[in-house]
C-alpha cells in the first residue's frame, strides 16, 4: 500500500539498518578512533582528554553496527630523557615528563588488572595472599594516576585548576562556583571530563587542539588523540562548530586527510564529520577536494577498514544535512557502488543501504553512476537481509512518473520472481526462495507493486500461480505461506490438528470456535460506519488473483496425492480463499468461484482422477462446515450467538442447581461423606468437584446449610482458607490451583445469600484473620510481622492473591461490605493507598472488587486514580475500560449496570485532567470506544469535558461529539465547530493523508519494530477520525457543509487537478479533497452531495487513468467509503463498479470494478538507460586543451580498462607508458581528467585502485594545495583583505 511511496529516508534507513549480517563489518560511531600499531608496545584502549567515555553516541553519518579495524590500538608512550632533570624548566617539558609518568602508570593498571583476572580462575586457599598483594598494588596505581592527571591539570589551567590556588576556593564557594567532590567510588574519568567541561573555556580549547594538529612530525598516535579530543569537544559543544573558520580549521583537515597514517586519515575524516552545519559548510568542505580525497580512500586497499569506513560515514553525513545529497558527486556515488559490487568487502552492506537512500533522494545521481544494476541484483541473489528493505526503494520509484522512468517495466521487479519459476531446472535454496517471497509480499501490500506487477496481463502473478504446478513441495509450501500472508488469513485454532492428518470429527472444535469468539467478543466494539481498509484491499488482491488462475492451480494441486501435507494445506487455504471471498467480494464474483467447476467436473468423469477429485470434494466440504461455525456476517450477528450460547448455558446451570437444592437429607449426608471433608483435615484429599456442587446446590437451601453447619464441614473448609493456618495461603499460585479461589467465592457467595450464613460468616475467625493480614502492612495499626501474608513475594508466588478475591465477592453485596467495614478493612486500605512502593497491593485489592454497588471500592478507587503513582493511574484509566464494555454487554443490560457504566465514564473524564500525558490519552481513547453507544456518547457530552489542554490527543474525542445533536450543539456554543472546520479546510485535510498512509503502513508492517507502546494493528486498518465524515452525521451538520459550500470546493479541485502528476504538493492536495469526499458520502445524510456535485464520476477516472499510482488507490479506497450507502453504492454500478453486500442488503464498503483492467491499467513507459548510456561521458580529445598524444593514449588506456576485454593489454600498456613516460603521471591537470573518467565509467573496485596508484600521492597533495588557495581567497574576500600567508599553503 502507501507502506512503500510515503516513507522517508529516515525511515528506510532505520528500517535496512538492523540488518544483522552487516552489523560485524562496519560500526556505530565512538568516542574515540583506535589508534596506530606501534611495534615494542602492549595493545590497549587509548583515552582522549576526556577518559574513556561510556555514552553511546550516534554521530552524523552513523549506522548501526560494531566498529572493527585490522590495527589494535594502543596507549600513546613517550620516550624517558634520563638526563633531564626532575623539575622541568618550562611547562610544556612538565607535561611530557608526567605524560611519560602517567603512560607508565597505566601500564602498571593494566598489569595489575590482567593479575586480577588470572587469579579469578585459580582456588580461593591458593590465590588469597597474591590476590590481596594485587589489589594493593591496583590502588596504589589508582591513586597515581589521579595525582597525575590532577598534577597536569594544573599546568594546563593554572588559574582555574583546583590545585592552583586552594585558597581561592572559599572565594569561589562565596561566588556559588560548584565543587566536584572525589569519592572512592566515582569514576575519576567522568569527574575529569565533567571537570574540563565546566572550568574550561571551549573556545580555548578548540584553539588549543588546532595548534597542537598544525605541530609537524609527531606520532601518529598524537594526532589521533587531538582528534578525539576535538569531537569529544564538538560533542559537549555543539554550537562551537558554528564558529569555525575554516582557512585555518581546513588546513588541519587536509593535513590529517592527507598523512600516510591510515588512523590519522580516518581521525580527519571524524573531525571533519562533526564540524558540518549545514549546506554552506558543505560547500566549503568540498572545496578543499574532498571528492577526491574520499574517492581514494573508499578505493584502497578492503584492509584499511577504519579509513573507509570512516571516508564513508562523511559521505552518509551529507545525507542528514537539507539539501546535502545535491552535494554529493557522481564520482563518489561511483566509488560506492564499485565497493558495493565486491562481494567480499566488508563495507557492502552499508553501501548499498547508501544507495538505496540516495535512490530516494536523488534517484537521477545513482542511475547515472550506475547503482540500479547492483540494486536490482541485490532483490534477486542477495544479500537477503537486504532485499525486502530494497525493494522500499524501488516501490517508492515506481509511484510517480517522474521517477518510474528508472525502473525497467517488467524486469527490474519482476526479476524476483524466477526464484520460483527457474526452482524446477535450477533448484534453489531454501533461503533464497523465502527472502523473494518476502519480498514479493512487500510489493503485493503496496499500490505501486500491485500495479506494476499485474502489468502485461498479469504475467508475473500468473506465473507465480503456475509455479504452484511444479512438483516441488518446498517451493509449493513457500508459495502457500505466502498465500496465507497475502490475503492475511489467520488459521483457526484447529488447523494444525487438520495438517497433521487428523479427521475434523476427532477433536473438540466446538469449544474451540467458542473460546475464539468469546476473545473476539471482549475486544472494543467498531462502529459500524467505519470502513476496513485493509479488508478493501485484501478484496482487490483476491480478484486478481482469481483472475491470475489461483483457484485453478489450487484445485490442481488438491489432486495430486504426491505430498499429502501439501494437499491438506491447499485443503485449508482453497477453503479460507472460498470463505474471505463469501465475505469480501460482491456476488458477480461469487458466482464464479464458489462452484469449483473443474473440481465438481473431474470428480464426475469416471477415470483414475476422480477418486483424488472425490476425496478432495469431500475435504473442502466437510473444511466448510466447520468454517462455517466460525464464519458470522457482522459483529452483532457473532454477539449474537455468543449471547444465545452463554444464556443457554446459564440456565442449564441454573437447573442443575435448582435441582441440587432439592435433595433429600439422607442424599446430602452421603455427599457431604463422599467428599472427603468429614473424614480428614488433609484439604488433599478432598474432592472438590464436589465440594464445589454441595456448596451451589444443597447449601442454597437453609436446611441444608443448617445440616451442614451442625457437622464439620463448614468448620474445615473455613479454617482450610484462614490466612495463618498456612494451608490456602501457602499454596503455589498455578493455574489448577486456583480451583481453590473460585471454591472460596463460590461459598462466600453461597454464605451470603441467606441470614444464616451471614451470620456464620461473620462470626468466622476467616474475616478477622483476613483483617489482620491487612493490619501487618498498615503502617498506622501498629501490627507488623517479619514475613506478612500479603507481602510482595507471597502475593506474586502463593494463592496469597486470592484472598483479594474473596473480598471482591464480598463486596458485591451490601451484607459483605458491611462485613468489610466492620472488621475495619476498609479504614486499613485507606492508608495502604497511600504505600508509593506498593502498587501490587493496590492493584491486587481494586482489581478484583465489584463498582455496581455505591460504597468505599468505588472512592479507593477513585483515590488511586487520582492521587496514586502513574503506574497505578494508567492501569486504573485502563480498568474502567472493562467496566464500561461490560455495562454495554447484551446480558448485563439493566439499571445498576447502566449506573455503573456512567460512573466509569465521570471518572475517565476526570482522568482527562491528569498531570501525565499517557494517562490522559488513553482516558480519550477509552472514551472514544464509549461513544460507539449512542447513550454513553450522550452522557459524555452532559459530563461537558474540557479537552483545549490536550489539543491534538483530545481532538478524536471532540469530533466524535459532532455525531450528535446534543454534541453539535454544545461544541457550537464552545465556537468550536467553526475554528475546525476552516483548519481542516485550509491544511488539516493535507496532513490527514499522511495520517491514512501511515496507519496503512503499520497495518501492513509484517515485522513490526517493538516500541514501548503496542501498536493495534486492527485498529491501523480501520478510517480514522475526520471531521467531515462526523459533521455528516447530523442535519445540522450537513446544513453548515452546504452553507459553506466545502463539498463544492473540493469537487471543484479534483476536476480540475485530478491527473497532475508532477507537482507533490498538488498530488497530495487532491488526497485530501478524495478523503474529504469520501467521508462525507459514506454517510447517508452526506451521500446526496455526491449527486447534487456529480463527483462519482471523477473520482472513478482518477482512480482508472492517474498516472500517480497512489493517487489510484486513494481513489478506490474513496470509492469504498462512497459505496457504504445505497445511493453511492448505485452510482457505482452504473459506472461498471460492484459492491458487497449482506444477506440483508447492507452494504460493507467494499466495491471492486467489474472489469479489473480498468482499476490496473497503466502504459509501459520509457526507460532512462544508466551508465551505459554515452550521454554525459567526456571526449577525451576534447578534454584534453593541448592535444598531447602520449595524455591520449594514457587517457584511451585507462578507458579500456572500463571493458574486461580490453582490460589485459590495457594495463600492460599503462605499466609501460608509466616507466617510459613518468613525468606524465605527475601531472595535475592529467589526474583531474583522469578522475573525470573514473566518474564517469565502470570500473571494479581493484581497478580504480590501479588506476589511482598510477599517480606519485605528491600529485593529489599539490591539487589540494590550490582548493586551498581558493578557500582562502574566497574567506579573505569576505572579510575584505586579500592578503594571505605563503606558509599557510604547506601540507604536512
Amino acid at each position: 500500500m502507501s507502506n512503500a511511496l510515503t516513507t522517508s529516508p529516515k525511515f528506510f534507513s532505520s528500517v535496512s539498518s538492523t540488518n544483522s549480517r552487516f552489523q560485524s563489518s562496519s560500526g556505530g560511531d565512538r568516542d574515540g578512533l583506535l589508534q596506530p600499531r606501534t611495534n615494542g608496545l602492549r595493545s590497549g584502549s587509548f583515552s582522549g582528554i576526556s577518559g574513556n567515555s561510556g555514552v553511546v553516541y550516534s554521530g552524523p553519518g552513523s549506522f548501526t553496527s560494531a566498529l572493527r579495524t585490522n590495527a589494535p590500538s594502543i596507549h600513546t608512550t613517550m620516550d624517558a630523557d634520563p638526563g633531564s632533570p626532575s623539575t622541568p624548566e618550562t611547562p610544556e617539558r612538565q607535561l611530557e615528563e608526567l605524560t611519560q609518568q602517567l603512560n607508565r602508570e597505566i601500564k602498571f593498571k593494566e598489569g595489575a588488572e590482567n593479575m586480577l583476572q588470572a587469579l579469578d580462575s585459580k582456588k580461593l586457599k591458593e590465590a588469597k595472599v597474591a590476590r590481596n598483594k594485587a589489589e594493593m598494588e591496583l590502588s596504589a596505581v589508582n591513586s597515581k594516576i589521579a595525582q597525575l592527571r590532577y598534577q597536569m591539570e594544573a599546568i594546563k589551567n593554572p588559574k582555574e585548576s583546583p590545585l592552583s590556588a586552594r585558597g581561592g576556593q572559599a572565594a569561589d564557594n562565596l561566588l556559588g562556583n560548584p565543587i566536584i567532590p572525589l569519592s572512592n567510588g566515582t569514576n575519576f574519568d567522568e569527574q575529569l571530563s565533567t571537570l574540563e567541561g565546566e572550568a574550561e573555556s571551549p573556545t580555548y580549547s578548540l584553539s588549543d587542539i588546532l595548534q597542537s594538529l598544525e605541530e609537524k612530525g609527531r606520532k601518529p598516535e598524537f594526532y589521533v588523540e587531538k582528534a578525539n579530543s576535538l569531537v569529544l569537544l564538538f560533542k559537549r559543544h555543539p554550537m562551537l562548530k558554528y564558529d569555525l573558520i575554516w582557512s585555518e580549521f581546513g588546513q588541519r583537515v587536509q593535513s590529517m586527510l592527507l598523512h600516510e597514517n591510515r588512523e590519522v586519515v580516518a581521525a580527519g575524516y571524524r573531525i571533519t564529520r562533526y564540524a558540518i552545519t549545514d549546506i554552506e559548510s558543505l560547500r566549503t568542505i568540498r572545496k578543499l577536494e574532498t571528492d577526491y580525497l574520499t574517492i581514494c580512500s573508499l578505493a584502497k586497499d578492503p584492509k584499511n577498514t577504519v579509513e573507509r569506513e570512516q571516508a564513508l560515514k562523511f559521505v552518509r553525513a551529507f545525507l542528514e544535512v537539507k539539501g546535502g545529497v545535491n552535494e554529493i558527486s557522481r564520482g563518489v556515488v561511483r566509488v560506492i557502488v564499485s565497493c558495493a559490487e565486491q562481494e567480499s568487502d566488508r563495507l557492502r552492506g552499508i553501501c548499498l543501504e547508501t544507495l538505496a537512500e540516495l535512490l530516494i533522494l536523488d534517484a537521477s545521481l545513482v542511475v547515472s553512476a550506475g547503482g540500479i544494476r547492483i540494486l536490482s541484483q541485490v532483490l534477486y541473489e542477495g544479500p537477503y537481509e537486504l532485499s525486502d528493505a530494497l525493494s522500499l526503494a524501488f516501490l517508492y520509484l515506481l509511484d510517480l512518473p517522474a521517477t518510474r522512468k528508472y525502473i525497467r517495466a517488467g524486469h527490474d521487479m519482476e526479476v524476483v520472481f524466477s526464484a520460483f519459476t527457474d526452482s524446477y531446472a535450477k533448484p534453489n535454496v531454501e533461503e533464497k526462495l523465502r527472502s523473494s517471497a518476502k519480498v514479493i509480499t512487500t510489493m503485493l501490500k503496496s499500490w505501486p507493486g500491485l500495479i506494476c506487477l499485474s502489468m502485461f496481463e498479469m504475467r508475473a502473478l500468473r506465473s507465480l500461480v503456475d509455479s504452484l504446478r511444479i512438483p516441488s513441495s518446498g517451493v509449493r509450501d513457500i508459495i502457500l505461506e505466502l498465500l496465507f500472508d497475502i490475503f492475511r488469513i489467520k488459521s483457526p485454532s484447529w488447523s494444525s490438528s487438520f495438517l497433521a492428518g487428523r479427521r475434523l470429527t476427532t477433536y473438540g472444535r466446538v469449544a474451540n470456535l467458542k473460546s475464539e469468539s468469546r476473545d473476539s467478543s471482549t475486544t472494543k466494539r467498531e462502529d459500524k460506519t467505519q470502513s476496513n481498509l485493509v479488508e478493501h484491499f485484501t478484496a482487490l488482491l483476491l480478484a486478481v488473483f482469481v483472475e491470475a488462475g489461483l483457484l485453478q492451480s489450487l484445485m490442481t494441486l488438491v489432486e495430486d496425492n504426491t505430498d499429502p501435507a501439501i494437499v491438506r494445506k491447499t485443503t485449508l487455504l482453497l477453503g479460507e480463499v472460498l470463505k474471505l471471498a463469501s465475505r469480501l467480494l460482491p456476488t458477480t464474483y461469487n458466482v464464479k468461484i464458489q462452484i469449483l467447476p473443474e473440481l465438481f467436473s473431474s470428480a464426475s468423469r469416471f477415470g483414475v482422477d476422480r477418486f483424488a477429485a472425490s476425496s478432495a470434494v469431500y475435504q473442502i466440504d466437510s473444511l466448510n462446515r466447520t468454517l462455517h461455525r466460525s464464519l458470522t456476517t457482522t459483529a452483532a450477528a457473532q454477539r449474537l450467538s455468543l449471547d444465545d450460547d452463554r444464556r443457554g448455558q446459564r440456565q442449564v446451570e441454573q437447573v442443575k442447581i435448582k435441582l441440587n437444592m432439592q435433595i433429600d437429607e439422607t442424599h446430602f449426608r452421603t455427599l457431604l461423606m463422599d467428599c472427603g471433608v468429614l473424614g480428614s483435615s488433609n484439604y488433599s484429599k478432598w474432592n472438590w468437584d464436589m465440594i464445589t456442587e454441595i456448596i451451589q446446590g444443597p447449601l442454597g437451601n437453609w436446611k441444608r446449610l443448617e445440616e451442614a453447619k451442625s457437622t464439620k464441614f463448614l468448620k474445615r473448609l473455613l479454617s482450610f482458607y484462614r490466612p495463618f493456618k498456612h494451608k490456602f495461603s501457602d499454596i503455589l499460585n498455578t493455574k489448577p490451583n486456583q480451583r481453590y479461589v473460585r471454591v472460596g467465592c463460590a461459598l462466600f457467595t453461597t454464605l451470603l445469600g441467606s441470614p444464616e450464613g451471614v451470620k456464620y460468616l461473620g462470626g468466622n475467625k476467616l474475616l478477622f484473620q483476613i483483617s489482620e493480614c491487612l493490619a501487618q502492612l498498615d503502617p498506622m495499626s501498629g501490627i507488623t510481622s517479619s514475613d506478612p501474608i500479603l507481602s510482595r513475594a507471597r502475593l506474586a508466588d502463593t494463592l496469597s492473591s486470592g484472598y483479594f478475591t474473596l473480598l471482591g465477592t464480598l463486596s458485591s453485596d451490601h451484607k459483605g461490605l458491611q462485613m468489610m467495614q466492620t472488621h475495619k478493612m476498609f479504614n486499613m486500605f485507606y492508608h495502604l493507598s497511600e504505600l508509593a512502593d506498593r502498587e501490587d497491593l493496590i492493584i491486587g485489592f481494586l482489581s478484583p472488587m465489584d463498582y455496581t454497588l455505591e460504597g468505599h471500592p468505588r472512592i479507593i478507587f477513585s483515590k488511586a486514580l487520582q492521587t496514586g503513582i502513574r503506574s497505578v493511574r494508567l492501569w486504573a484509566t485502563n480498568y474502567l475500560r472493562g467496566l464500561i464494555l461490560a455495562a454495554n454487554s447484551p446480558l448485563t443490560l439493566n439499571t445498576k449496570h447502566h449506573e455503573t457504566s456512567q460512573w466509569a465514564i465521570t471518572q475517565l473524564v476526570t482522568q482527562l485532567y491528569d498531570t501525565d500525558v499517557e494517562v490522559c490519552e488513553t482516558a480519550v481513547k477509552i472514551l472514544e470506544e464509549a461513544c460507539n453507544v449512542t447513550h454513553n456518547l450522550e452522557f459524555v457530552v452532559q459530563c461537558c469535558p474540557a479537552l483545549d489542554h490536550l489539543g491534538e490527543i483530545g481532538a478524536p474525542l471532540l469530533l466524535r461529539f459532532l455525531s450528535t445533536s446534543v454534541g453539535y450543539h454544545y461544541l457550537n456554543e464552545l465556537d468550536y465547530i467553526e475554528k475546525e472546520m476552516d483548519d481542516w479546510f485550509h491544511g488539516r485535510n493535507d496532513s490527514y493523508v499522511l495520517t491514512v498512509e501511515a496507519s496503512l503502513a503499520r497495518a501492513f508492517a509484517d515485522d513490526e519494530p517493538l516500541r514501548k507502546k503496542e501498536i493495534d494493528k486492527d485498529a491501523m486498518s480501520f478510517v480514522p477520525p475526520h471531521f467531515y465524515r462526523e459533521l455528516a452525521r447530523t442535519e445540522e451538520g450537513c446544513l453548515l457543509l452546504k452553507e459553506k459550500g466545502h463539498f463544492e470546493e473540493f469537487a471543484w479541485y479534483i476536476r480540475e487537478h485530478g491527473l497532475e502528476s508532477e507537482d507533490i504538493e498538488i498530488v497530495t492536495k487532491v488526497k485530501g479533497c478524495l478523503w474529504a469526499i469520501g467521508n462525507i458520502g459514506s454517510m447517508p445524510l452526506g451521500a446526496p452531495f455526491l449527486d447534487e456535485a456529480n463527483i462519482v464520476e471523477a473520482v472513478i477516472n482518477l482512480a482508472e487513468n492517474s498516472q500517480v499510482l497512489t493517487l489510484k488507490g486513494t481513489a478506490f479506497f474513496v470509492l469504498g467509503l462512497i459505496s457504504k450507502t445505497m445511493q453511492g453504492l448505485e452510482i457505482l454500478l452504473e459506472h461498471g463498479w460492484d459492491g458487497t453486500t449482506t444477506t440483508m442488503g447492507e452494504s460493507l464498503g467494499f466495491c471492486v470494478p467489474l472489469k479489473l483492467g480498468q482499476l490496473l491499467s497503466i502504459q509501459p513507459w520509457e526507460h532512462i538507460s544508466d551508465d551505459t548510456n554515452v550521454k554525459g561521458r567526456p571526449a577525451l580529445l576534447s578534454s584534453n586543451p593541448d592535444n598531447d598524444p602520449m595524455n591520449n593514449k594514457i587517457l584511451t588506456s585507462i578507458v579500456n580498462l572500463s571493458n574486461h576485454i580490453l582490460e589485459s593489454a590495457a594495463t600492460k600498456e599503462l605499466m609501460k607508458l608509466k616507466q617510459t613516460h613518468s613525468p606524465y603521471f605527475q601531472n595535475p591537470v592529467l589526474y583531474r581528467q583522469v578522475m573525470k573518467i573514473l566518474e564517469s565509467y565502470r570500473f571494479r573496485l581493484h581497478v580504480r585502485r590501479q588506476i589511482i596508484e598510477l599517480f606519485p600521492k605528491f600529485v593529489l597533495e599539490e591539487i589540494v594545495r590550490f582548493g586551498m588557495k581558493d578557500l582562502i581567497a574566497h574567506e579573505a574576500r569576505i572579510r575584505g583583505s586579500s592578503q594571505f600567508p605563503e606558509e599557510e599553503f604547506t601540507v604536512s
